[in-house]
Order: structure tokens, then sequence, then C-alpha cells
């Protein structure tokens, strides 16, 4: 077990922490591009990181995300209505671009929104995933290429769920082939990550999955190794 200050130092994820720093270094997925499908179509609520954030896209299509709360009265912006190149606050019609500034104070003069601008984060479209850099301008990377991004879209899948855990949960679950025996061997046929996969079989007959891991440049890859028919072998690979 960890201490308390281990844990918070390798889960915490918000602004300013360790891990929130390293991950902040490189673009994450944030939406899927199909929640967003038109040009001033209704706003999606993001969480990231510990940020509350809102996407949109304006009225020439272009994405933004920017800080879901209006700087007037902390309004939720999720509320708020796509139009004329922005989203607009529902309480007293303040309205921002995908850059988080404010464009409009309907009670104001024009001079007086200039002075205003919300957090903003750029949000761009490849492979059919919306991603995001939250770290600083200046160290900003190149666009992913990771191979799903490329391919033709036959050719790719990505799906979305909720998981209430931190990452770290979520990463552990995800290589630990041993209990998919257990905890989900009675949800494999229904279950969207397993459903009609010839490796149920195998991850119900065979309780005693090998692993072998491997460096690799981008990492690591673990392979899950479980007896087939034929003296072959059934292999989930993370």
């Amino acid at each position: 077990m960890l201490t308390k200050e281990k844990n918070d130092l390798i889960c915490k994820t918000g602004p300013g922490t360790p891990m929130g720093n390293l991950f902040r270094c490189y673009w994450v997925p944030a939406l899927l591009a199909e929640e967003l499908p038109a040009p001033d179509c209704p706003p999606v609520r993001v969480q990231l990181m510990s940020e509350y954030l809102v996407a949109f896209r304006d009225s020439d299509g272009q994405y933004g995300l920017i800080d879901e709360f209006c700087a007037h009265r902390c309004v939720s912006l999720w509320f708020g209505r796509t139009e004329d190149k922005g989203i607009r606050c529902p309480y007293h019609g303040w309205k921002y671009d995908i850059t988080g500034q404010c464009t409009d104070v309907p009670s104001e003069s024009p001079e007086y929104a200039k002075n205003i601008k919300l957090k903003s984060y750029p949000l761009v479209e490849k492979g059919g995933v919306l991603w995001t850099y939250m770290g600083a301008p200046e160290n900003q990377p190149p666009l992913p290429e990771y191979e799903a991004c490329t391919v033709p879209k036959e050719q790719s899948f990505f799906s979305k769920r909720l998981q209430e855990s931190n990452w770290l949960q979520a990463l552990e679950g995800g290589i630990d082939s041993s209990h998919v025996s257990f905890l989900h061997s009675h949800n494999l046929e229904t279950d969207p990550l397993f459903k009609g996969a010839k490796g149920n079989e195998y991850n119900l007959s065979d309780l005693k999955p090998v692993f072998e891991v491997e460096d690799y440049q981008g990492g690591l890859v673990v392979g899950a190794r479980r007896n087939a028919e034929d003296e072959q072998y059934y292999w989930r690979i993370t």
C-alpha cells in the first residue's frame, strides 16, 4: 500500500501537480469528433485533469475548448448558446470566442469586452478524435501521429466510456489480463470491449496467463499468453 503522500503524488493531475505537469507535455484526447458534429451545435462539458471546461464549434466550424464558467457570475457555459462565431452565456449575454476572448457584453460598451478573457486550450481533430494540449504554448509538441489517427476511417475504431477512477487505476486495470477471467467473467458477451471476441473462450478456459514485457520506443509492450487449441497460444497485447 502506498502512503497517502505518495498516492497523492502519483495520482493527482491538477494544475501545478507533478503528474499534472507531465501529462500537460502531450496532446491528450478530449472528445470524439462526433460529439461536436456541426457548426453552432450544442456545447459539451469536458473535465480533464481536474479542470472544468466546455467544448464547442463556432459558426465557421472551428473547435474551441475554454473555461466552463463565465467570468461574470460563474454560470456554466454548457447552458449557453452557440451563435455568431461564439458561445453566449444565458445569464447576461456575455459572449466568448474559441480563444476564450470575450467579444460582447451587451450591457456595456464594445471596449469593455476586450479586457475579459477565459482560459482556453487548442482543440484539433485527428483521426475522429478531438485532441487538446494543456501545457505551456511555447512547448507545444507536433500533433499526434499514432497509426490509428492516420489510417483510413474504416481501418480504425475509437470509443469513449465513463470510468470513475483515477488515471493510474484505469491504466493498471487495462494491463491486468488476469482479472478478466473473474471480474468480467459474467459479462464478457455484453461488455463492448469483449462482446463477440474469440478471446472470451480462452479467458475463461485458461486462468493462468503468462506475462511477457518488452521495451520499445514508445514505452512498454505487455503480452498476456493463454493456452489455445492445437498447441497454440492466445495473446492479449497492451
